[in-house]
């Protein structure tokens, strides 16, 4: 007869989760699978909203990766207008995006899996948390922090607001920050440049100690999936790129032919779609910082470049899930050199936005967000305003390697017979992709429900509606 293991909640991630193990008889694991259980339905609330307001709309959707919703809704509406920001426009939106790119790493490689690899998978509980990571390294854990303020305060400063942006508008940016705050900008992209210099080795040296899990958890079969400049890293613009688990490149397709090469799937028991290629049938396929260096042989900084060629030159493509830390310190680095030098490219004497206005169509964008491609497809009337809206997360495209590597994963920690370690090396795995389960979200009509009855503080009755 078969077993299973629940692991609930999932602590240490975006949104609420459940890890679901099952076993065969002998106690041998046969399948993994993350239980997505909060529903959101932004599709459904974004219906009859004018279409110019989506880039402030969407950016709601979350408060970790807002910017990435951001430029994603407001490249869509570009791409089916037609239209382009001027220069100095789309400088701005990569410093913007540069910042956020930092923070969002910063807080996924240092907050959120950061306590795993510099305290210890196995270490206590009470000590596996950003707080045990002050008592072991004060200096490293403000360090590591000072990194995602400086690229929260940069989002701010070009986007009006810290957690949800509102200064890049259809045809353009809405806002140009004075000379002033450029400067301080530049400053803090060289003060990250140097912290990174340090926080970059203690990292990879604590990484060389978890050398099994890197090995236990290698997606044997994954194709990447990333954004791709001319074979440069990118992250707002360019095409987008599948290579197999070999490194050769398969597909090359643009945001709005999306549906010909990835279909979304039900999961069982999830709110979450999962995503996988259409050739070959049912491919698993990851994306994030992993997949866009597994694509990319480029990097447009001189210090992330030099990074990119190390990190490429242990091995392309690298399909473990501990390569996605090692893949984040490389992009934080590259963030940082962007912030160092955008600002001197602005003049501040340039259009920051051409005329725009809506119009019936379908709008796709997509942009890698930090987690990994991003699209928006909104479809509008001859009113301006959405009619249907489909958005695929990051996290969706990552569902299915997501759960071979809790396989994997469970596998290794399992036989070890400690629980409390079986438990943590799952959601260690699963804090590598960085998942953004909030945002991954948006299954409509099927809402499950369980009712715990209780007398005297035993459970007499549980009242239970299966999914419709």
């Amino acid at each position: 007869m078969s077993k299973t293991i629940m692991v609930d909640p999932v602590t240490r991630i975006e949104g609420h989760a459940q890890i679901l193990l099952d076993l065969t008889d002998g106690g041998e694991v046969t399948s993994a699978h993350l239980k997505v259980l909060e529903i959101r339905g932004f599709e459904k609330f974004l219906e009859k909203m004018e279409l110019f307001k989506m880039p402030q709309v969407t950016a709601r959707i979350c408060g970790v990766c807002p910017a990435a919703h951001h430029m994603a809704s407001v490249s869509a509406i570009e791409n089916g207008l037609g239209i382009a920001p001027p220069p100095e426009a789309r400088l701005l939106r990569e410093l913007l995006y540069a910042g956020h790119i930092l923070h969002s790493h910063a807080l996924s490689t240092f907050v959120l899996a950061g306590p795993d690899i510099l305290v210890g998978v196995d270490s206590a509980p009470a000590d596996r948390n950003i707080f045990g990571l002050l008592r072991l390294n004060e200096d490293l854990a403000k360090k590591a922090l000072r990194l995602r303020t400086m690229g929260q305060r940069t989002v701010e400063i070009i986007g009006g607001r810290g957690v949800h942006p509102v200064t890049a508008v259809p045809g353009g940016m809405a806002h140009y920050p004075d000379q002033e705050k450029l400067a301080l900008i530049a400053g803090w992209g060289e003060e990250a440049d140097h912290l990174l210099s340090e926080l970059v080795d203690t990292i990879r040296e604590r990484l060389v100690l978890l050398d099994e899990l890197r090995q236990a958890t290698v997606l044997p079969v994954a194709h990447s999936l990333a954004m791709s400049e001319q074979g440069a890293l990118a992250f707002l613009a360019g095409d987008m790129m599948v290579a197999d688990s070999q490194g050769t490149s398969v597909r090359t397709f643009q945001a709005a032919e999306y549906a010909d090469v990835l279909s979304e799937h039900v999961m069982p028991g999830s709110y979450m779609k999962s995503v996988k290629l259409r050739q070959p049938e049912g491919a698993l396929c990851m994306v994030g910082p992993l997949a866009r260096l597994n694509i990319n042989e480029a990097a447009g900084t001189p210090k992330a470049a030099a990074m990119l060629k190390t990190f490429r030159d242990g091995g392309s493509p690298r399909l473990s899930v501990l390569d996605f830390v090692e893949a984040r310190l490389v992009e934080m680095v590259y963030c940082a050199e962007r912030m160092a030098t955008l600002p001197g490219q602005l003049k501040g004497d340039g259009a920051l936005r051409v005329a725009a206005e809506p119009q019936a169509g379908r709008f796709v964008g997509a942009v890698e967000a930090p987690r990994g491609i991003l699209i928006h497809d909104y479809t509008a009337d001859a009113s301006g305003r959405i009619v249907s809206a489909n958005l695929i997360v990051a996290t969706q495209n990552n569902y299915a390697a997501i759960d071979q590597a809790l396989t994997q994963s469970a596998r290794m920690y399992l036989p070890g017979g400690n629980d409390a370690v079986l438990m943590n090396g799952l959601e260690f795995s699963l804090r590598c992709f960085d998942p953004c389960l909030s945002c991954a979200t948006h299954s409509a009509g099927r809402m499950p429900m369980k009712v715990l009855i209780r007398r005297a503080g035993k459970v007499e009755r549980i009242l239970t509606r299966r999914d419709v």
